[in-house]
């Protein structure tokens, strides 16, 4: 394992530690999650991403916590995100609310948020490395992979392995692509305010290929 990893292995150690300490969780979602449900890392990583459940109630206490094992921290308040920061590695979390068994992914704050099932978020921790941590799960991470205009008209993932490791595993469980692109959604008013018409209505998660 390359010094890189291990320290980010100790990030993941510490989110985990830091969210359980202020009663929520953070949820891994990106490139980190094929590592995780593999169980090996993969690749050298140059960040992290996470959401942050119920993140704005308990934001005073995650900072002074990060900020207690040494992490730099920046809040930016008009996309609701915190960004920590130690050494060479950096993580970055958004905003997670749940309600009804709706996941609201609020990744531009109050102007973009993805809808998906609370069910598909992991229930329990994983142990990658022994270290504890939860994820997205792999029917969040292959909808995004497969429609990123969920997120964004402008963004299209270039990882080609990634997103033939989801493939393979949503086939492998016996998980149906309609079924997953069915039961996601997203409303993004900034990108309608930049001339994406479409935007102000529900984006659903279908094959955009």
């Amino acid at each position: 394992m390359s010094l890189k990893n291990r320290m980010y292995l100790a990030l993941i150690q510490d989110i985990y530690d830091v969210s359980t300490a202020c009663g929520t969780r953070t949820y891994v979602w990106g490139g980190f999650v094929p590592d995780i449900l593999s169980g090996r890392f993969r690749r050298e990583h140059g960040d992290l991403d996470g959401f942050t459940q119920d993140m704005l109630a308990v934001l005073d206490r995650l900072t002074a916590l990060y900020g207690e094992r040494g992490y730099e921290t920046v809040y930016l308040e008009d996309v609701h995100m915190l960004q920590i920061y130690k050494g060479d590695v950096h993580a970055v979390f958004n905003r997670l609310d749940i309600d009804n068994g709706i996941a609201m992914w609020r990744h531009i704050g109050e102007q973009g948020t993805v809808y998906f099932p609370a069910a598909w978020l992991d229930t329990v921790p994983r142990l990658f490395y022994g270290t504890r941590v939860y994820t997205s799960g792999i029917r969040f991470e292959y909808a995004i992979k497969t429609c990123p205009r969920l997120l964004s008209p402008e963004w299209s993932p270039k990882d080609c392995e990634t997103l033939e490791y989801f493939n393979r595993e949503i086939q492998r469980l016996g998980m149906q692509p309609e079924d997953i692109h069915r039961q996601i959604w997203s409303r993004s008013p900034c990108w309608a305010e930049r001339g994406y018409e479409e935007y102000s209505r529900i984006i659903y998660g279908r094959d955009s290929t």
